[in-house]
């Protein structure tokens, strides 16, 4: 399983391909710290790949970061029978991420009946917020395998 830290057993069945089948995932070798309840956090670990041509990890990547954090909180909210899409994110650059681990930190601040607003920061091995995120998620009917 690409992400560390999570048993499948734990990840409702509907949303296991998140974490088992998502070739984007495989690439960031992510560790689920906690997740529940509307809140997740993700540790990363610092991959030169990634990284812009000064050394810090581009800034897409970071935002990836985020909204994979704000996803997996989510999860844990999201009502039976349904799934959800990223409608909007807006990233806020503080400071380079120039070493790692990597931790994201997300919460769902709101819940609607059809729009989520989730944030997250990105922080650097010391613990200082590199990155804010903000995003909104749309609950809809899931869909099948392309």
């Amino acid at each position: 399983m690409p992400a560390k830290g999570i048993d499948p057993k734990d990840i409702p069945e509907r949303f296991r391909r998140i974490f088992t089948e998502n070739p984007i995932i495989d690439h960031f070798d992510l560790e689920v710290v906690s997740y529940g309840d509307g809140m997740s956090v993700l540790r990363f670990p610092y991959k030169k790949i990634f990284t812009q041509y000064q050394g810090a990890v581009q800034g897409g990547i970071i935002a990836a970061y985020a909204d994979a954090a704000i996803a997996v909180a989510m999860l844990s909210i999201i009502p039976e029978g349904r799934d959800m899409v990223t409608t909007d994110l807006h990233v806020q650059y503080l400071r380079p991420v120039v070493s790692g681990p990597i931790t994201a930190r997300a919460d769902v601040v709101h819940r609607g009946n059809t729009l989520l607003l989730g944030t997250a920061v990105v922080e650097n091995e010391a613990g200082a917020t590199c990155a804010r995120c903000s995003a909104t998620y749309m609950i809809v009917s899931p869909r099948g395998l392309a």
